[in-house]
């Protein structure tokens, strides 16, 4: 209920409590156990998993969330920026297995983006420290603009969209996925028309990322309960996803969130200003 009427009511306080939690964790977890901070994904009609490494066997729900969605287009060539990139596991992911020119990724947490830099070494990736309401990257920089379960705790997440449109180039993406409560999927979608994007497809996959935090508790749980002093158990576990993240779980979606992915792409006569 709380995370609710934060989203709806306080959604700057909701950001700030999201940015402590983040910083937080960034700052403790020296054993790099959370390279990846979303929900994760499972497919619901069989139990095929991606082949990963074994060290990344840990990351597994994550990771195959980001590579469900970038699997949604050819990487080739293209250079990416993923807004809200967290601890960087994302964009090193993708960089690795898709083949893309170079990938960006931005965050507002200083300590996220300083073990980015400490920790990756790729050629192509690359990691700065930006807000994703006033991005500062030029005009048509990028062919793909990446932003996973974040956007949620924008206070002002049309002025995103703003600097979604404006950065990319004609013809490029945008990869998008989130949550929102029901009572806000008719604003959301307007904010997303009025972006002038393109939409080329449109998946509900909350119950894949319900799927997923199910088989993932044990680890989420493991995880807070090394790094969190008890008495803040209960709110991590709701920020972690431990307790169901209030997604939509049956037919009932009053008071829920659903998670839906799109892929847009910009036309070339799209209104930047």
């Amino acid at each position: 209920m709380m995370n609710r009427r934060l989203s709806l009511y306080l959604p700057r306080l909701g950001q700030l409590l999201t940015r402590i939690s983040y910083e937080y964790f960034s700052m403790l977890d020296k054993d790099a156990n959370l390279l990846f901070m979303n929900y994760g994904y499972a497919k619901l009609d069989s139990n095929a998993h991606l082949d990963l490494a074994l060290k990344d066997e840990r990351h597994r729900y994550p990771i195959q969330l980001y590579d469900h969605i970038a699997s949604s287009i050819d990487w080739s060539g293209l250079e990416g920026l993923e807004v809200s990139c967290g601890r960087g596991g994302g964009a090193h992911y993708i960089m690795q297995h898709y083949h893309a020119k170079s990938i960006t990724g931005v965050d507002f947490s200083t300590q996220a983006i300083s073990f980015c830099n400490r920790y990756y070494s790729v050629e192509g990736l690359a990691f700065a420290h930006d807000d994703a309401e006033s991005l500062r990257f030029p005009n048509h920089s990028f062919d793909v603009v990446i932003n996973l379960e974040a956007s949620f705790y924008y206070p002002n997440v049309e002025r995103f969209f703003r600097n979604v449109v404006r950065v990319l180039r004609p013809g490029g993406y945008f990869l998008y996925a989130d949550m929102r409560y029901v009572e806000e999927m008719e604003a959301w979608r307007t904010q997303l028309r009025n972006t002038g994007l393109k939409c080329l497809s449109e998946e509900d996959i909350t119950h894949n990322v319900l799927r997923a935090l199910d088989l993932d508790q044990n680890y989420r749980r493991t995880v807070i309960e090394q790094y969190v002093p008890k008495l803040f158990h209960k709110y991590f576990y709701r920020w972690a996803g431990v307790t169901g993240a209030n997604l939509a779980r049956g037919e009932s979606k009053a008071g829920k969130r659903v998670y839906l992915f799109f892929v847009f792409q910009k036309e070339n006569a799209i209104d930047e200003n």
